[in-house]
């Protein structure tokens, strides 16, 4: 299945594996300006029934256009981008986005972002098709070789997705984030992309 993405008016493609458990209806590929208004939509329902598990709130996000998302959709091959999960019909059903650092000495690392399933699609193992894709297109961009995300303690059924996708806990924020004056700690994962990148690390 492949991610189609668009650099100007160029079109190139990269290859996700798929799995039996795969619905053959679903179709993931890179976001553009063009979804800018599905995905505020699947965005502002995830901040409206989940809103312990982001660190943007509704409120705030509800009011904002949909275009000044666009910018979040680059190309795949520059390391900031989001992939978008569609049904058959062409119907937006979650997204996962990656954001490359642009500090010249963190641009090999990457944080994994946004990720969101609508609620009536859940449960169908859409999660962990985006974040296998996100993993696999990542591995594909020039000097990217970590991707870190952060995600709800409490939520342990994302928390294995994560581990699942060979993500590791690295460490906790507490009260990272409050809700009706509920605090939510987060927890901080890592996943290297290569298997020894920096075999000189001075931190070892």
């Amino acid at each position: 299945m492949p991610i189609p993405h668009s650099a100007g008016t160029a079109a190139t493609s990269i290859p996700v594996a798929t799995t039996a458990a795969q619905p053959a209806a679903v179709r993931i590929r890179a976001l553009t300006a063009a979804d800018a208004v599905p995905y505020k939509a699947v965005r502002d329902e995830a901040l409206r029934t989940a809103p312990d598990a982001f660190t943007s709130d509704y409120a705030s996000s509800i009011g904002r256009a949909a275009k000044e998302y666009a910018g979040r959709f680059g190309p795949v091959a520059s390391g900031t981008f989001f992939l978008g999960a569609f049904d058959a019909t062409g119907r937006l059903l979650g997204c996962v986005g990656c954001e490359r650092e642009q500090r010249t000495q963190q641009r090999h690392c990457a944080s994994v972002v946004g990720m969101m399933v609508a609620p009536g699609a859940q449960r169908q193992g859409i999660g962990r098709q985006l974040i296998a894709a996100c993993v696999l297109a990542a591995r594909q961009v020039p000097g990217l070789t970590q991707l870190v995300l952060t995600v709800t303690a409490s939520n342990t059924h994302v928390v294995r997705l994560y581990e699942q996708a060979g993500f590791h806990a690295w460490g906790l924020l507490p009260r990272a984030v409050i809700v009706d004056n509920v605090a939510y700690d987060k927890l901080h994962m890592l996943l290297l992309l290569t298997s020894d990148p920096f075999p000189a690390c001075r931190s070892r």
